[in-house]
């Protein structure tokens, strides 16, 4: 029984020290940047097929009558940007674990990120579930729910999100490269823009901040993930 123990023990040791070497890696951390691309890029499309009809750059009326008929492009649209926001948490975190010393910037933007992510998947879950219903009754109560989940999602989750990877980049100065620190900056500075445009009702500066927060972020990934060591 002894025996059997020990040789049990010494065949699973290799497999959870290469797990844990997996996840501290930088090819885990590379992957993870990847699927954050790939999943904002999706996002993006989702947004201009299925999210633009239902959104305030269309007349009231009309984004009503889209709505109220439940579009399934709608609901997998927002569905994809729910992923993208845990595959953003999950990136801060791996990345955190990759820096020296677990800086106590680091901790703070994780925090944010994580704060963001609750904000922004209830938002979605009232764009989801509340306005196509609220769609169907009256202007008013759609009016209501919508400045709630428009400006929870895109002021308070991306308010959150900006401050989170303001902090993170903060940390990188000794481990990254200027052109990575500096889309990190971009990042930040449009990501404020997209925070402010949840208040301000200016469709361009809405679409203009979108993209070039999304395309910065998503560069920032990848160009940090290949950065550090």
């Amino acid at each position: 029984m002894r025996s059997g123990q020990r040789s049990t023990t010494s065949s699973e040791t290799p497999t959870l020290k290469s797990r844990s070497t997996l996840l501290e890696s930088g090819g885990a951390l590379l992957a993870l940047a990847w699927v954050n691309v790939a999943l904002h890029a999706a996002g993006l499309a989702a947004a201009w097929i299925g999210l633009r009809q239902g959104s305030t750059v269309i007349p009231l009326a009309e984004r009503m009558a889209y709505l109220a008929n439940q579009p399934p492009a709608w609901q997998w649209g927002w569905g994809i940007w729910m992923l993208c926001a845990l595959a953003l948490v999950s990136y801060m975190a791996a990345l955190r674990r990759r820096l020296s010393g677990d800086p106590l910037a680091a901790q703070l933007a994780l925090v944010f990120t994580t704060a963001g992510m609750a904000v922004d998947l209830l938002c979605d879950v009232l764009q989801i579930q509340v306005l196509p219903l609220a769609a169907a009754s009256q202007p008013g109560v759609f009016v209501a729910f919508e400045r709630l989940a428009f400006t929870g999602g895109l002021t308070v989750a991306n308010g959150l999100y900006t401050v989170g990877l303001l902090l993170m980049n903060l940390c990188l100065r000794s481990v990254a490269r200027t052109p990575s620190r500096m889309v990190g900056w971009v990042a930040v500075v449009s990501g404020f823009a997209l925070a402010t445009a949840g208040l301000v009702p200016s469709p361009l500066l809405l679409q203009t901040a979108t993209g070039l927060t999304i395309g910065a972020y998503s560069l920032w990934t990848v160009l940090v993930a290949r950065d550090l060591p």
